[in-house]
């Protein structure tokens, strides 16, 4: 079984794939979002797709530039904070949004899944 760090790596790679179905799978059904540049609390993973399906137009990649896990319930529950630097494309035009992160990840059987993901671009 992946590390709870492997796992947000994972994910990392997974939305460099710019596949919103991809991204949405590693969330549980009932998983809360507040995306990166998103105003509104997502819940759900049909919502949180709809997310996806916004963000994956602007092609993101990113990367991971810190990151802290902590266990909670015996290897059940993990908390994984940090800061990744996504580039974007919009318009033709390269940026880069830092932000910051914090996964709530519950383990299913032999897989993390995604409880709870906050994302803010850094102050």
């Amino acid at each position: 079984m992946k590390t709870p760090s492997e796992f947000i790596q994972e994910w990392i790679e997974t939305v460099c794939s710019n596949d919103a179905s991809k991204i949405a799978n590693l969330y549980q059904e009932d998983a809360i979002l507040l995306g990166t540049l998103d105003k509104s609390v997502r819940e759900g993973r049909n919502k949180i797709r709809e997310y996806f399906d916004f963000f994956v137009k602007l092609k993101p990649c990113g990367e991971i530039t810190e990151l802290v896990e902590k266990d909670y319930g015996n290897g059940r529950f993990c908390v994984v904070n940090g800061t990744y630097d996504f580039n974007l494309e919009e318009d033709g035009k390269q940026s880069v949004a830092p932000a910051r992160f914090t996964f709530v990840l519950e383990r299913t059987g032999v897989k993390w899944m995604i409880q709870s993901h906050h994302s803010s671009k850094q102050p």
